[in-house]
Order: C-alpha cells, then structure tokens, then sequence
C-alpha cells in the first residue's frame, strides 16, 4: 500500500509541475507571439532590425518612379525613398525586382518586408495590404502618337490599348471595356497588357497600339523618352468627366502597425521638405538618356 500510494503522489507531483510548466511556457509563447509576425504580422520592425536587412519589392520599368539605370541596378524615385527608410532604420538595403502583379503575394509570404513600385492606394489594396501616407498623387494618362486625332477614352473604341500589367491604367481599360464606354466596341483583347511600359511604348511607336494609358508621371516620362514621337494627356471622356486622381504609397503587409508607424515617421518629412519632389527631378532626367 505504501508502495503504491507513494507512486501516485510521485505522478500527482510530477504531473503537477508538467503542468505549470506548459502553464509558463504557454503564457511566454503567447506574449512572445503577440510581439512576433504572426497572424497579424506584427514584429516585423524588430526582424528587420535584427536581420540588419530591408528587403525591398519593386518593378524597376516604371521610370521615373523605378527602372534599371546605366549601371544594371534598379534605380529611381521609389529606390531613393526605399534607400532613405533604410538608412533611417540603420540596416542596409536589398531590392528585390518582380513582377509588379506578383507584389502582395511577396508582402503576405514575408519575403519582402515592403513593396515601392508607384503603387496606387485603392479599396481593394488596401484589403490586402497596408500603405503608408500617400508620398505623391497621380491620374491616368493617355499616351498616343503626336499626331494623333484621339482626345478621349470613346475615341478608343476598337483599338489596341497598351497597360502595363496589374496597374490601375490596366483595370481601368478592363473596366470601360466590360462595362463603361467601350463596352460592346471592343473586345477585351484591345487591351494589350505588358510586363514593362517601355515594350508598350514600342508598339505604340511601330503602329501595333493606339493608345498606352498610364499613370501622368509614367507618361510624361515616356513622351519625354520618345522626344517628338508621342503626347500625353489625362484620360477624359466625351461627356467631360476626366480620370480620379490617385494617392501613391508604400505598401507592406497587413497588420504591422509598428512598422506602419515607422515607415510614416521616415516618409513624412522626406514630403514635406520636398525630397521627393527633388527625386522626380532628377529621375526624370536620367530615365530620359536611358
């Protein structure tokens, strides 16, 4: 009997130090977890700063805003800001160049810890991603040949359309040919979506297109790429209306507002004390000789 009581008071014992043991492990993990990226992808700021490592998503064929430069890297507007919120983290900075459609799959994998590629802040984005204060703004564009007779969005009933892939110039002619003034004028064949802006420019050039719509600053990037050859204007309609204006900011994934925050706090003053603005400048100059 001794024996065997003796034994069960051992297992009680034991049992009971398992037990507050998973009980001090369970609340380390949980306050741990609420501090690491989880589920709600919070602790990505320290992850950054430990790895001494920003990575960096972007599309580098959006000059000015990112493109490769004379060097074989990719350069730009966006990589300038990206190089400004490293520095300010104290880490170096990796730019990873994808395709822009692949973008908020990276974020959510954590591959990237955030994306700048002239990213338009919509709805539907932000269902998906986090942005930061919007650092420009932007309205679609048409880019047609300098002689052309076409003024407006009804004017391209019927012909190729070049968009670059995943962009909101690409679900805007989607749009008007499903459903707005192009509807049941065209096919959505017309629009003709590429990886880089600048083989749409090609086309346009070589007759293949009638028109590129894009964001104004890609646009006058690429009339001014093209010397004569093109003109851009925004996207307007035959009833007058003319394409929203669009806010452009960094993307992350959704969840960090750590990182969210600090982001902000890097961007805001680079706005404000016209950084940015200085960046297009010099940007736009440099893509032009490319």
């Amino acid at each position: 009997m001794k024996n065997t009581l003796l034994k069960k008071l051992t297992v009680c014992a034991i049992s009971i130090l398992v037990v507050f043991s998973l009980a001090a492990c369970g609340g380390g993990s949980s306050s741990s977890d609420a501090g690491s990226e989880g589920s709600e992808g919070g602790g990505k700021l320290a992850a950054i700063q430990e790895a001494g490592k920003l990575v960096v998503c972007t599309d580098a064929a959006w000059a000015p805003f990112e493109y490769i430069g004379a060097n074989g890297e990719p350069t730009g507007v966006d990589i300038e800001i990206a190089n400004k919120i490293a520095e300010a983290l104290g880490v170096e900075l990796e730019i990873m160049n994808i395709a822009f459609d692949t973008i908020p799959a990276t974020l959510a994998s954590g591959d990237a810890d955030l994306a700048l590629a002239c990213i338009t802040i919509t709805d539907e984005r932000k269902e998906e991603m986090d942005f930061s204060v919007p650092y420009t703004t932007v309205q679609q564009y048409m880019v047609v040949p300098a002689d052309s007779k076409f003024e407006t969005m009804d004017d391209l009933a019927g012909q190729n359309v070049g968009t670059h892939l995943g962009t909101t110039g690409d679900f805007l002619m989607e749009e008007e040919i499903n459903n707005g003034v192009l509807k049941g004028k065209s096919t959505i064949d017309n629009n003709k979506q590429y990886k880089a802006l600048p083989d749409a420019a090609s086309e346009l050039k070589s007759g293949t297109l009638g028109a590129v719509v894009c964001d104004s600053v890609l646009a006058e990037n690429l009339v001014k790429a093209n010397g004569d050859a093109f003109k851009c204007f925004p996207v307007k309609y035959a009833d007058g209306k003319e394409a929203d204006v669009e806010q452009i900011g960094v993307a992350m994934k959704k969840g960090d507002a750590e990182l969210l925050a600090k982001v902000d706090e890097i961007v805001q003053p680079l706005i404000d004390d016209g950084s940015i603005e200085k960046f297009y400048v010099k940007h736009s100059e440099e893509a032009s000789k490319l």
